[in-house]
């Protein structure tokens, strides 16, 4: 932190009001920032999935968004059982 005094070695320092100040502005500024960009994405998110696009299919004729929520619990499934059943490779 060197203001234009540096050349003869005395430095200003800003005053701790000051500096908490511009941490409190900051921490609000990025708070805020985060809030409408997060919500934001998320609802954009929501509204252009409620409005519509292809909707996948699997080859048996299952929604896939279907099949992936159930993935996990059959992989579940199959590491309970010590690997014997069917190995759930694809969703």
């Amino acid at each position: 932190m060197s203001d234009s005094n540096a050349e003869d070695g005395s430095y200003s320092e800003k005053p701790f009001r000051t500096r908490l100040l511009q941490l409190l502005v900051s921490i609000c500024i990025l708070t805020l920032v985060t809030v409408v960009v997060g919500y934001g994405g998320g609802l954009l998110l929501a509204i252009s999935a409620k409005l519509g696009g292809p909707d996948p299919r699997t080859e048996d004729g299952d929604l896939l968004r279907d099949r992936l929520l159930d993935w996990p619990d059959r992989n579940r499934a199959f590491m309970r059982e010590n690997g014997r059943g069917e190995l759930p490779i694809k969703p």
